[in-house]
This record gives C-alpha cells, sequence and structure tokens, in this order.
C-alpha cells in the first residue's frame, strides 16, 4: 500500500514538474488601464526583445527571463505537410519551463547569434512524422525555409498529469527567435515574455522585480499583464501532499484492520496450542522448566508465526508490485520503510497478542496440566 501511493505520488509530482511552471511567471501584452498611462500608450513600444537589455541588467529575484514569439504554420516534415505550433525561443526557455533534450541538443545562444535555421522538436512530434527513425539532421521546410532538426525533447506528462499545454508541446517546433522574427514575423516584437525566479519562496517579489523592470523598459507604462502561475502550481504541489497524506491514512487504516485482524488469529492459534499442548506444558514444569522459561517459549512462538506471516506477506506484496509496476509511469518500487513498518507492526501484534497465552500457559499447574 505504501509502494502505491509512492508510486502514485511521485507520477503526479513528476506531471506537475513537466508542466514547466514551477516559479514562472507569464507575461502577456495589454492595453494600459490607467487614464494617464492610456494617454501615454504611445510612447510604449510593446514587449519586445529589446526588452531583455533592461531585464538582464536590473535582476536580482529572477533567474532568468525569455521572450517567446508563436505562431502556426504549415510543415513539411519526411514527405508530409502537417500544421503544427512553431515557437520562436531562446535558450534560457529551457531552463525556465525545465524542457531539455532526450535526443540530441537543446537551442544554444550560438543558434540565435547566427541566425541559425536549426529546430527541436517535441516526442509526438517526432513519434508522428518519424516513428522510429533517427530524426536529428533530418530537414523540415516552413514557409519555403529548410530547418535542420538537431534535437528532440524529452516526452512530457504522465497518465496522472497530462493536460493540453504539455500535450501541445510535445507536438511544437522550437525554432531560434531571431530566426523567427527574420524569417517569419520581421520585427522583434514578442507574443509574450517568460520569468523564473531563483527561489521558489520570492514569488511575490519577483513578480513586483519583473514588474519595475517591464516598465522602466517601457517608460513608465504598464501595457503588460504578469500572472505568477508558480503561485498556482505551488498550491497545487501542497493540495497533492496533502490528499496524498489523507490516502496514506486511509489505506493505513485498512492495513491497520486487516493488521488487527491477523493479530487475533495469533491470539487464537496460540490458545488452540495451549489447549493441545497442556500435558507437554504440565510435563516440562515438572521436569524443573521455570515460569519465565515457559512464557518466553510460547511469546517466542507468536512472534515466530508473526515472522512467517510478515515473510510470506512480503513476497506477495512485492510480486503484486511487479505486478502493478507497468501500471505506473515510473513503476512501483518495494518501498523500505513501509517493509519496516509492517514487519514491526507485525511483530508488536505478536507480542501484544501473544502476551495473554503466555501468560496462561507459563502460570499452568505442572500437577493439574499433567492430569
Amino acid at each position: 500500500m505504501v509502494s502505491v501511493i509512492g508510486g502514485a505520488g511521485k507520477a503526479v509530482q513528476v506531471g506537475l514538474t513537466d508542466l514547466g511552471f514551477d516559479g514562472v511567471m507569464f507575461v502577456s501584452a495589454r492595453s494600459p488601464t490607467e487614464r494617464l498611462e492610456r494617454k501615454k500608450e504611445g510612447y510604449s513600444r510593446g514587449l519586445r526583445t529589446s526588452d531583455l537589455e533592461a531585464i538582464e541588467g536590473g535582476r536580482e529575484l529572477l533567474q532568468a527571463a525569455a521572450p517567446v514569439v508563436s505562431g502556426r504554420e504549415v510543415a513539411l516534415i519526411n514527405g508530409r505537410s502537417l500544421e503544427v505550433n512553431v515557437d520562436g525561443i531562446t535558450p534560457a526557455y529551457g531552463v525556465i519551463r525545465n524542457r531539455g533534450a532526450q535526443i540530441g541538443r537543446f537551442l544554444v545562444d550560438r543558434d540565435l547569434e547566427m541566425v541559425a535555421p536549426v529546430a527541436v522538436i517535441g516526442s509526438a512530434l517526432r513519434k508522428q512524422a518519424y516513428g522510429e527513425e533517427d530524426p536529428l539532421g533530418r530537414e523540415i521546410t516552413i514557409r519555403g525555409v529548410r530547418f535542420r532538426v538537431v534535437g528532440v525533447i524529452r516526452s512530457l506528462g504522465n497518465e496522472q498529469v497530462d493536460d493540453d499545454e504539455m500535450r501541445q508541446d510535445n507536438s511544437k517546433i522550437y525554432i531560434p527567435l531571431t530566426t523567427m522574427q527574420k524569417h517569419f514575423t520581421g520585427s522583434d516584437s514578442a507574443q509574450a515574455f517568460m520569468f523564473k525566479v531563483r527561489d521558489i519562496e520570492s514569488l511575490k517579489d519577483g513578480q513586483k522585480e519583473a514588474e519595475a523592470l517591464l516598465r522602466r523598459s517601457h517608460r513608465g507604462i504598464t501595457d503588460f499583464k504578469v500572472q505568477n502561475i508558480g503561485e498556482e502550481i505551488l498550491r497545487v504541489r501542497k493540495e497533492v501532499d496533502v490528499l496524498i497524506a489523507n490516502w496514506r491514512v486511509v489505506l493505513a487504516s485498512i492495513a491497520g484492520i486487516s493488521l488487527l485482524v491477523g493479530g487475533i488469529g495469533i491470539f487464537s492459534v496460540m490458545q488452540i496450542s495451549i489447549g493441545e499442548r497442556t500435558y507437554e506444558i504440565g510435563l516440562r514444569k515438572a521436569m524443573g522448566a521455570s515460569d519465565h522459561e515457559v512464557f518466553i517459549q510460547f511469546l517466542l512462538e507468536a512472534c515466530v508465526l508473526a515472522a512467517l506471516g510478515a515473510s510470506v506477506g512480503t513476497f506477495l506484496g512485492a510480486g503484486v508490485c511487479q505486478a502493478l509496476s507497468s501500471k505506473f509511469p515510473y513503476g512501483l518500487v518495494v518501498n523500505p520503510v513501509g517493509l519496516l513498518i509492517a514487519w514491526a507492526t507485525a511483530l508488536l501484534l505478536a507480542v501484544v497478542f501473544g502476551l495473554y497465552p503466555a501468560i496462561r500457559a507459563s502460570r499452568l499447574s505442572p500437577m493439574e496440566a499433567m492430569r
């Protein structure tokens, strides 16, 4: 039970990590809300890659910042025309969104400097277009521009956490931002910015810093909106932790009832054993066995009975974990802590439920027992 809960909990937490929003803030364009700022709106050029200069020069709480330009394009991939989402990004985007290459490499600074026609594709797009073939070095044509595939992003999400965002990321094409702007947009405008804080505990202060830096770059005009997605993800993680803890309590209660039944079973077996071995107990005591020795004998028998049951339970539990392992994205590992708790509980129940029969056996009168 501990292994199953642990496997499910890990799958959910890894799925939340794959979302790529831990400590992340998303910035989008919007019209100023204040009347004075609306009058000055023309002084700001909106979200642009040039904002990076002001951000990089003043960020302290922010670990990284990345502009993003997205578009829907028809791409010729491996002889097939596919409509795909194309994102123009920087290497910092991979750091912010936790996007790493499973095959090949991710985009690097040199790709931006050289305005390189290179692309990184999602795992689902790779499977759809190339199957099991190696996509590295292959060409993708978008609007007549040939891009060379240099990497494939690792598969994102699992059965426990699999939202539209991750499914889209698994099917995207990522190209250098400068290449996107040169061939497709023709300007340095950015549809959005993404920020990531250094410390997850400084999300609120990080948001204030991001707003201040952008406002400075936009000449004091707030023509943007900062969404603190990291706070929402942090809240969801805490809720998941509480949910997992509650499930542990529920399963522990079920296991406790099962163990209680097992303890009653030990009590019954020991009581029957004493009834069938009354003559043996009387004979041993007549030959010099002390009450303490008889007591220890029957208590040890109860513990051995529990240990045998725990051994069988260990093998059965490990077998169930092995059988169910394929149903969980990260498998099921026999948890040593859970195993230790189970064994300790079994032996404790053996002592508790074996105590009365052992005392009863030790107090039998030799003459009455032999009679």
